[in-house]
């Protein structure tokens, strides 16, 4: 690759610097905040659902409430709710016995659902009680069969990049689900959690006072995880910061010269990375579920490469 400066004039120069600056050159275009509801306007319909993916039963509400009311209660579209792992950690009454304390944790998933307006499913997986997550057979044929009956418009899924394994292996799941029912139309959306922040967001959903207040209820549904954590109060910060972040990048750091003047009545704004197949993004990161499935479903012809790609990064 030619170099673009003249380094015969930079007194410190060093040949390694070039392999230094091209990780930029060569990692995309300038980042650009679009609102998510442009995208999900040709995605979700009476047949085609808005799912939200689910590792534990909170994850929801402290995710994407006020995108999934919006569309459910506003809207009036179906929204699902999926509880991928049902269980009884993190439950601190110790005199509930185990199956009590799932017990509590899928009646506080229903109720949060409720508040939302979102259709409940628990798949109660194997996958729970073994070691890694790893999915039973039985797992894998409910998962894909769910997807292909239910062929969600767009799914809301934990990051590629999230600390918690049950989060990351949520995100194989959902590539197995897509990859299994062949849905190359879905919109993959990656959300925000506390384990694992967006890399490159992409996407914006603004939200005003009274969502704020509901996204605040459904948290509040989970009195056996709010005891732990509160993750209300943290929400709302973050959205607020999220939301003055939003109006700089979409005002001050136009691309076209022109700023657009976002709505000055929201209060928050719920984070999201919209995701399309990007050989680039394998390259960087070749353990992305996601980015393989999707390059196999969008590019059949680059099937074999990606599954290569993913073989030779689990030293197959």
């Amino acid at each position: 690759m030619a170099q673009s400066h003249d380094s015969t004039h930079c007194t410190h120069w060093q040949p390694a610097f070039e392999g230094l600056l091209r990780t930029v050159r060569d990692s995309g275009t300038h980042g650009h905040l679009t609102d998510i509801r442009e995208a999900l306007r040709v995605k979700i319909s009476a047949t085609r659902p808005l799912v939200m993916l689910c590792p534990h039963a909170d994850d929801g509400a402290i995710t994407a409430a006020c995108l999934l009311h919006e569309y459910a209660v506003r809207r009036g579209l179906p929204v699902i709710e999926v509880l991928v792992f049902a269980g009884e950690r993190n439950v601190a009454a110790p005199w509930l016995n185990d199956q009590k304390k799932v017990s509590v944790r899928e009646s506080e998933f229903r109720l949060e659902c409720n508040v939302l307006g979102a259709e409940a499913v628990c798949w109660n997986l194997d996958a729970y009680r073994t070691p890694g997550y790893h999915p039973s057979a039985k797992d894998i044929d409910k998962i894909v069969g769910w997807f292909a009956e239910k062929k969600p418009g767009a799914v809301i899924i934990p990051p590629a990049t999230d600390a918690h394994l049950a989060h990351r292996m949520t995100r194989a799941l959902a590539a197995v689900g897509l990859l299994g029912a062949g849905l190359a139309d879905t919109l993959v959306l990656t959300g925000w959690t506390p384990w694992g922040p967006l890399p490159r967001p992409n996407a914006y959903f603004t939200y005003d006072g009274e969502a704020e207040r509901t996204k605040e209820w459904a948290i509040h549904c989970h009195a056996s995880q709010v005891l732990l954590t509160d993750y209300t109060e943290f929400c709302s910060h973050l959205g607020r910061a999220y939301a003055a972040l939003t109006r700089e990048w979409s005002e001050g750091h136009s691309l076209s010269g022109r700023a657009a003047r976002i709505d000055d009545r929201f209060v928050g704004v719920e984070l999201f990375q919209i995701e399309s197949p990007d050989p680039a993004r394998i390259d960087v990161n070749p353990n992305d579920p996601i980015q393989i499935a999707l390059g196999m479903l969008h590019d059949p012809a680059c099937a074999a490469a990606n599954a290569s790609t993913a073989s030779t990064a689990a030293g197959v």
